[in-house]
């Protein structure tokens, strides 16, 4: 039985990190209440091109593995049958997360408070403060 919400599409983003699974599993919960399309993001950093050392290749790769990963979760957590999309863009991942919500007219982002970039939180600001501040949606944020 689906519970009616005012939410249709939610944006889910994730590093692969065990805490980023959390949001996951929540969107997976939210999903079994209410008829919702669930998109899981992942973002990578840019290639590195310099005068010296080009990481384009290790790039290639690293999105290859990222596509493997993003679907393997779509199935393992939301299996075949589910309303699910996978996407893997390039860019800092607090934009890309805002501009993609803007550009799929995203209701929610369910996103966790850490990921792998715990060390980054502690000297830059997270990736989950970012989104906060700057999305066009709600944002629910999972511990």
């Amino acid at each position: 039985m689906s519970t009616p919400t005012p939410w249709k599409k939610i944006l889910v983003p994730t590093d692969f990190s065990e805490d980023s699974l959390t949001a996951l599993r929540e969107a997976r919960r939210f999903q079994d209440l209410s008829e919702v399309e669930v998109v899981l993001l992942h973002v990578t950093e840019p290639a590195f091109e310099g005068l010296r050392i080009q990481t384009s290749g290790l790039h290639d790769e690293t999105s290859k593995s990222a596509r493997h990963q993003l679907e393997a979760l779509a199935l393992a957590y939301f299996g075949s049958d589910s309303a699910v999309t996978t996407l893997i863009k390039e860019g800092k991942a607090g934009e890309v997360v805002c501009e993609l919500a803007r550009t799929l007219n995203a209701d929610a982002i369910f996103i966790a408070t850490h990921g792998i970039t715990a060390l980054k939180h502690f000297l830059l600001g997270s990736v989950a403060e970012k989104v906060v501040r700057h999305a066009p949606c709600s944002v629910l944020v999972v511990r």
